[in-house]
């Protein structure tokens, strides 16, 4: 049994055994991004058709992520986006800085950057919005999708090995479970 002072095993998430993991890791993960962005734009798509109760599933999805205020939201087909300005454009840059990944960092990797990016990212988004909050500027589209778009793109270099840790060590799981049958 596995105690809180005692480190965990490292090797089956340092490095996936085949190039095949690698790819299905990554494909898999490009594949549910790609989902969860195409339900952004499905959603108005199957209002203008009629289809209120599927949209509406989606819309209540995603709202627990976002707050969908109309007037600060894209529409396309006479319909809000499942989701507002900022969170469309931190999903869009979050596909496709995913899109981009093998070109920047090594696929299977596990490491994440440091935080500094991370909080240097999160700044101009936290202060538009926190700004807006307070009544000090009023946030327009530009700054929206400017201020998502930038910790959008950032966020998948910190999300992409966690996948991977949490995705090879599941692999590892499987893997010691078929042996002992």
């Amino acid at each position: 049994m596995q105690t809180l002072t005692q480190p965990r095993k490292q090797a089956s998430r340092s490095c996936p055994n085949t190039r095949l993991d690698k790819g299905i890791a990554y494909f898999f993960f490009l594949f549910i991004i790609s989902f969860f962005c195409l339900l952004i734009v499905v959603a108005p798509y199957l209002m203008s058709i009629g289809q209120d109760f599927f949209a509406s599933l989606i819309y209540i999805g995603f709202s627990h992520s976002c707050h969908q205020l109309p007037e600060r939201s894209f529409f396309l087909f006479g319909y809000k986006l499942a989701v507002c300005q900022r969170c469309t454009a931190i999903y869009a840059g979050f596909l496709l800085m995913t899109l981009m990944y093998p070109l920047v960092r090594k696929v299977d990797g596990v490491k994440t950057p440091g935080k500094l990016l991370l909080v240097a990212a999160l700044i101009p988004m936290g202060l538009d919005g926190g700004l807006q909050l307070i009544h000090v500027i009023q946030s327009n589209p530009f700054q929206r999708v400017v201020t998502g778009g930038i910790f959008g793109l950032v966020l998948p270099l910190y999300v992409i090995p966690v996948y991977n840790m949490v995705f090879y060590d599941f692999l590892g799981w499987l893997r010691s479970k078929k042996k002992k049958d």
